[in-house]
């Protein structure tokens, strides 16, 4: 008979605080603190099995919540620890929201530390959630690489961002005008660090910004005279700065710039450093057109073994890329979102990697684009998700299978 235990752990940096109920939701006491080190976490493993001696327990269910890397530790030694193995603990690291959003509809108590660890431990006791905490340690030295890559990306996404709209009070008319394929190209660069405002500009000769153009461009330019006068129009048609505030203006494009070009180095970095440890590993993801080295690692890191799915959709469902069913009488909405508790690192390699192999196989392409055609709002990105969630087939047949890519059954995923 079964007879299990269920633990909250309430983490933060310096202290624990550790709640526990029995199978029918009874606290079985006052909730206890610890301090978050190794000593305090070999007397929680000494208490736990006083516990469960005490109540006949056969089954210990321990959960936190999920909140950046304080609780790590403390999992790992859980999960290790030879003394509770005896009771066959499952671990979990629980998202946030859900036990927030579980805690709102199954009590009004005040939020407390002392009473975030009974709310865990009884959502661990209604949910039962999938997925065991599992170390992985094969796979954590590239998934900090792979997760660390995501950051830069997402750092770098918003760095450009808060350049382009200091670029609108400098130049007002450089996006729509369009004088260079991208704004980040090194002539553009060149171009906006060194020509202060567009006074500046008008008053340049045209052979001169000519000059500027071949000079920058390593004469690439297929028609530099066109550039020139793209240039020219921006400075003709962009609002004008009062000089004190063009200089500021300049000062922080030429600093976000400066970021820019450091977190790209970074990115280049850890793009090496993962290729290198992705080398350690055999898979055949990178036989997918499209999928190369950087995303299978990124999808590859995250799955872990792959025998933990009992099917691509459970997979699916770890991913985020699952949905809930807005339905009402004979209606259905189109709008149905993502499940979000779940792993968005997972979901952001997998989106990314279906976005480059819908642009090398037909198969995805044509499926693409008929989502994208069957959608009426938001195309690009409904059909994009679509196509990762038929990604995320493919991935698990391949990755169970140890088959490499074969066009024949990617085409009936």
């Amino acid at each position: 008979m079964n007879r299990p235990l269920y633990v909250g752990i309430d983490v933060a940096g310096n202290s624990l605080v550790v709640g526990i109920v029995d199978a029918n939701g009874a606290k079985l006491d006052k909730a206890k603190t610890y301090r978050n080190t190794l000593p305090a976490a070999v007397q929680l493993v000494t208490d736990l099995i006083a516990e469960a001696d005490k109540h006949s327990a056969n089954a210990l269910f321990c959960a936190t919540e999920a909140t950046g890397f304080y609780d790590w530790h403390l999992l790992e030694y859980l999960a290790e620890s030879t003394e509770l193995a005896v009771y066959q603990p499952k671990l979990y690291r629980l998202n946030p929201r859900a036990v927030k959003a579980f805690t709102a509809i199954a009590s009004q108590t005040d939020k407390t530390d002392r009473n975030d660890a009974f709310f865990i431990a009884n959502y661990l006791r209604f949910t039962q959630p999938e997925h065991p905490f599992n170390a992985q340690m094969d796979y954590l030295p590239l998934q900090r690489l792979t997760r660390f890559r995501k950051h830069i990306v997402e750092q770098i996404t918003a760095e450009k961002n808060y350049f382009l709209n200091h670029l609108f009070l400098k130049f007002s008319a450089y996006h729509q005008v369009q004088p260079f394929s991208s704004v980040f190209g090194a002539t553009s660069c060149a171009f906006l660090e060194d020509f202060f405002s567009p006074e500046e500009v008008a008053m340049t000769d045209m052979e001169q910004l000519l000059a500027f153009v071949i000079a920058h461009g390593k004469n690439r330019f297929q028609n530099p005279e066109e550039v020139v006068r793209k240039l020219v129009q921006v400075a003709r048609e962009s609002y004008r700065l009062r000089p004190t505030l063009a200089k500021s203006v300049n000062l922080v494009l030429a600093t976000s710039l400066a970021n820019i070009r450091a977190l790209a180095k970074s990115l280049a970095e850890i793009n090496a450093a993962i290729e290198t440890a992705f080398a350690g590993f055999t898979t055949t993801l990178t036989t997918i057109p499209g999928i190369g080295t950087i995303y299978a690692a990124g999808i590859f890191a995250e799955i872990g073994d792959i025998q933990r799915f009992a099917s691509d959709a459970q997979l699916a469902r770890y991913a985020g890329l699952a949905w809930r069913k807005r339905q009402s009488g004979n209606f259905t909405a189109e709008d149905t979102p993502l499940i979000r508790q779940s792993n968005a690192t997972l979901r952001y390699y997998l989106v990314e990697a279906a976005n480059s192999v819908k642009n090398h196989n037909p198969t995805f392409r044509v499926f693409y684009e008929k989502k994208k055609n069957e959608a009426t709002r938001r195309q690009h990105k409904r059909a994009l998700v679509l196509t990762a969630r038929k990604l995320v087939r493919l991935v698990y047949a391949m990755l169970s299978r140890g088959e490499i890519y074969q066009l024949q059954k990617a085409s009936g995923n």
